[in-house]
């Protein structure tokens, strides 16, 4: 495996770790109800898929109180913790970072 695509998947993880911390930030920004629940068990995945060139969210394993938070009912208020955690400068700079990774490695797999 090629010294890019080792870099790559390894910023894969560290875009993941760096959204999943920051959800949890969010989350308690927005004072949601039952937080410390929500908190804990919000999980989100980033993946590539390398046959295809595209990136994904593998997984996002939640309550279904936190999609009622986030994207609001006629009773709920909609929190938008999503795309407010998307919007994070720390999120922002991993997903920079990540691309970055991305670029190198279709960079060297032209040359290949």
């Amino acid at each position: 495996m090629s010294t890019s695509k080792n870099l790559f998947i390894s910023q894969l993880g560290a875009a993941t770790r760096t959204l999943n911390a920051e959800i949890r930030k969010q989350i308690i920004e927005v004072n949601a109800v039952d937080t410390g629940r929500m908190r804990n068990v919000t999980k989100v995945k980033v993946g590539y898929i390398f046959s295809r060139d595209v990136f994904t969210i593998k997984s996002v394993n939640t309550t279904d109180y936190y999609i009622f938070v986030d994207e609001g009912t006629i009773y709920i208020k909609a929190r938008k913790i999503t795309d407010k955690t998307l919007e994070r400068p720390k999120v922002q700079a991993a997903l920079d970072k990540l691309y970055d990774k991305w670029i190198d490695y279709m960079i060297d797999q032209q040359f290949e």
